[in-house]
């Protein structure tokens, strides 16, 4: 079977969301991998979980003094948005262990190292239901502040800023799969 062409490619989604040429694609999502990267190699660009964790909301958001908040947001006016990532730094080398993305990256933050629900602290939550895998899911998820404490509390933390919500969508699998990201997982919910 011959899949049709259209003479002129369409620009753009039907929400005027545009699409993007394959080698651009690439180059962005590249860009977004060596920021990560960058990021947890340079000082003041990351900061470890336990520490950002008694951090109040608007001096959260003042610690990213690079980075601007999107005041487009529809989520949040002051919330950044885009890709983040938890993982352990060691001199040169960052051994990524979760990448996600999110419209609201305080408060995306706040559920994966506070929150004790499987919902909010999913990256706690598929740990434990990793490691065991006998328990009721209402018996893992006792467990989750346990794997926040000893897992993700002793972490780093940083963002990247992607405003375009297709790009954004599309960084989250390259980047894990990039980096290789240990905790992410490709299976739909």
């Amino acid at each position: 079977m011959k899949v049709k062409t259209p003479k002129q490619p369409r620009p753009h989604n039907y929400k005027k969301e545009k699409y993007f040429d394959t080698a651009s694609l690439i180059t962005y999502l590249d860009e977004v991998c060596a920021t990560l990267i960058t990021n947890f190699l340079t000082p003041g660009r990351n900061h470890l979980v336990k520490d950002l964790m008694n951090v109040k909301d608007r001096d959260f958001n003042a610690l990213w003094h690079a980075a601007h908040n999107n005041e487009e947001n529809k989520h949040s006016k002051n919330e950044f948005k885009g890709i983040y990532a938890f993982a352990t730094v060691d001199r040169n080398d960052v051994d990524f262990h979760y990448i996600g993305i999110s419209q609201t990256i305080r408060r995306r933050f706040g559920k994966h190292t506070l929150k004790k629900r499987k919902n909010e602290a999913s990256w706690a939550y598929l740990m434990a239901k990793h490691h065991h895998p006998d328990l009721s899911n209402e018996d893992r998820q006792l467990k989750i502040p346990e794997y926040q404490q000893k897992y993700i509390h002793p972490v780093r933390f940083t963002f990247c800023q992607v405003d375009d919500h297709m790009l954004m969508h599309i960084a989250e699998v390259y980047c894990a799969n990039k980096l290789r990201a240990e905790w992410n997982t490709f299976e739909t919910h």
